[in-house]
């Protein structure tokens, strides 16, 4: 019997084992996989633990917990079962067993098909009003190595959270053993952040020829139920670890922030939906709803533009795009040609980092369709940079 068919039946066993003993556990059933490794390649940095001793404190106090998850499809549940099966609840099915006394709930703010640059637009809206106390971030699929600043920011404003939660970063894994890991291992090193790595658990294993892709993988990228239980149960090995050693500080080390390794100013943005934007200019654009019932603009005539005011120093838009386009969507600021959007360049995300590092003020920003309309539309504007008055603008830091 092969290692993976092992591993796919004795997955639910294994998120009630306990801990690192019943990943161990593992070797005992099979000579050809070496299980009580998986956890310790997982670990990939115990990061600075006093927020989540904190939250162990408030959880046995039988006090409200929130758990927050953030991410793309996967933290979404995609191809689990059922909801119950996705690695994010299972976590929380772990806290409640671990701290039956605690009133802990989840908050789950993945949307598939999104990475953290689009995280850092909504990640006050969709997570951090909730207050969360535990946050995993899950992006290392989604990602691209262009995207540190994003990231940083995006982990900058949840660490900034008036709740101060526990940052827990989750690298999972496409197909050939790939992900944005390197790039996201970076930041959590700099904010001496948990890191859990399903790739690195799993991927010597397959490449070994000891458990089988299609056994925890559906597709690409995507787990199935055992796969979403070994994500889940990496999750909380660690989180038990370091529940059980002892707490050598009292105050928390990430208060102030440190300077930021890339830059701050994605930690500080506003976001506009098409339904919150009032063109300045309008050369034939209309207003609707795209297939998901958003409301959103959509594109004029050839040449035809729309523009918009916005405040910041930097600046994103989010597009939708239908399967089939090939065309490009021309972005202007301040009368400037900026950034061209070329489907036929093999763009795959429909968000873009339009302006960077302007002076700190009021802006025009106008996006036109030089190659005439085909269901193009803007869901909307994103604004970076945009720092309270008096925060500065702090130099980038250096690791």
């Amino acid at each position: 019997m092969r290692a993976g068919a092992r591993l796919t039946r004795r997955a639910a066993t294994w998120l009630l084992g306990g801990g690192v003993a019943a990943l161990a556990g593992f070797r005992a059933h099979s000579a050809e996989a070496p299980w009580s490794d998986l956890g310790a390649r997982a670990a990939l940095a115990a990061g600075d633990p006093w927020r989540l001793r904190r939250a162990f404190a408030k959880a046995r106090r039988s006090e409200r917990v929130t758990l927050g998850v953030i991410g793309g499809s996967i933290t979404v549940g995609a191809f689990a079962s059922t909801p119950q099966h996705s690695y994010a609840a299972q976590v929380l099915a772990w806290w409640r067993r671990r701290f039956p006394h605690c009133d802990a709930r989840l908050i789950n703010a993945g949307i598939g098909g999104t990475g953290s640059l689009y995280g850092a637009f909504r990640v006050q809206r969709d997570l951090l009003e909730a207050e969360p106390d535990v946050v995993i971030v899950e992006f290392a699929v989604n990602d691209a190595w262009i995207d540190g600043a994003a990231f940083e920011g995006l982990v900058r404003q949840i660490l900034a959270c008036p709740s101060a939660p526990a940052v827990v970063l989750l690298f999972m894994m496409w197909q050939g053993g790939g992900n944005d890991q390197e790039m996201q291992a970076k930041v959590g090193a700099h904010y001496h952040l948990p890191m859990v790595s399903f790739r690195d658990a799993l991927w010597p294993e397959i490449t070994a020829g000891r458990v089988r892709w299609q056994d925890d993988i559906v597709d690409t990228v995507h787990p199935n139920d055992a796969g979403h239980a070994i994500a889940a149960r990496l999750v909380t090995s660690q989180l038990e670890k370091i529940d059980t050693e002892a707490d050598p500080h009292g105050v928390d080390p990430l208060d102030p922030l440190p300077a930021p390794l890339h830059t701050d100013a994605f930690q500080f943005t506003t976001w506009r939906d098409a339904s919150q934007l009032a063109p300045t200019r309008n050369e034939g654009w209309l207003q609707s709803r795209d297939e998901r019932g958003r409301p959103v603009w959509m594109d004029a005539p050839a040449g035809g533009r729309i523009a918009f005011d916005w405040f910041g120093t930097g600046i994103v838009a989010q597009l939708v795009r239908p399967a089939d386009d090939s065309g490009r969507v021309r972005f202007w600021i301040d009368g400037v040609e900026t950034t061209t959007a070329d489907a036929r360049a093999g763009v795959t995300r429909n968000i873009a980092v339009v302006a960077e590092d302007l002076v700190l003020g009021k802006h025009d920003i106008a996006i036109e369709r030089p190659d005439g309309p085909t269901g193009i539309g803007l869901v909307g504007l994103g604004a970076s940079g945009v720092r309270p008055v008096g925060a500065g603008r702090p130099a980038p830091g250096r690791t």
